[in-house]
């Protein structure tokens, strides 16, 4: 008998299908733009409020089917991210540039603001070449897991929420900013398939098929971290079973609206779009 799979679980079904298949060809409104933007700009107040990033780091969204995402200024404060700020970003057109833009937001004895993408836009324009199946990139500096970085330690799949990291985070191996096109191709191959991994000595990054499954890992990530470090002082941590990880991974494909909206709920009123 055909499993008979709820609406959602659907449309991601058929959506993987597509991308299998080569069809990425979607149309957005104006209206789908703007919502796309709005969701942009709370990724990143979210990342704000729950202390893992502050002026640097960035949440990114595709818009679907495209080679175009939007993303927020370079050195904007993510705390303060409106629609309006958002800006549109070419993957293939900022390939061309990207060493330029770079140089741009370089080494200035005062506030930047101009309105140019992150000097690490690299991050999420590499991924979304290299990955049609993602659709939004978080890069932050978060303390513990950048922590388990420096350490050459990989955060594990030990309880529910971290089961979509499995088997475990690559580790990047170097602390340099990502602004070249060879920078890109290098991060691209130390994640392969995976959903999240950790720079050494730098950050983290996060990515999913939605802005909220890749919002909420980050927080997950962090969390992940805590807790495994928490173990480690008392024994030795022990991964999920791998029926169990499984599961969760599925599961937390239409469980990430449900935690951002919680997440969001989280923050001040004012903040909240």
């Amino acid at each position: 008998m055909e499993k008979i799979l709820p609406a959602r679980a659907r449309r991601f079904d058929e959506r993987r299908k597509n991308i299998e298949k080569g069809e990425f060809v979607v149309k957005s409104s104006k209206n789908d733009l703007d919502e796309l933007k709005r969701k942009v700009a709370l990724g990143n107040r979210i990342m704000f409020y729950q202390g893992l990033a502050d002026y640097h780091g960035h949440v990114s969204a595709r818009i679907p089917g495209t080679r175009k995402f939007f993303i927020k200024p370079v050195l904007a404060p993510l705390g303060e991210i409106a629609p309006k700020h958002v800006i549109l970003v070419d993957i293939d057109e900022y390939m061309e540039v990207c060493e330029q833009n770079y140089a741009k937001a370089g080494n200035k004895r005062a506030v930047t603001k101009i309105k140019n993408p992150p000097r690490e836009t690299m991050i999420h324009a590499a991924i979304y070449n290299a990955r049609p199946d993602v659709n939004s990139v978080v890069h932050t500096h978060q303390t513990i897991a950048t922590a388990f970085s420096v350490a050459g330690t990989p955060i594990l799949p030990i309880y529910n929420q971290a089961a979509v990291f499995a088997p475990e985070t690559p580790i990047f191996p170097s602390p340099r900013l990502i602004y070249t096109v060879q920078d890109g191709k290098e991060i691209c191959q130390t994640l392969g398939d995976r959903a999240a991994m950790l720079l050494k000595g730098h950050g983290i990054i996060v990515c999913g098929d939605s802005l909220e499954y890749a919002t909420v890992h980050a927080i997950y990530l962090e969390r992940t971290a805590y807790m495994q470090f928490i173990a480690s002082c008392v024994g030795k941590p022990s991964i999920m079973p791998t029926s169990e990880i499984d599961y969760m991974k599925e599961n937390m494909m239409f469980r990430s609206y449900d935690a951002f909206a919680y997440f969001k709920s989280l923050l001040p009123k004012n903040a909240r779009l």
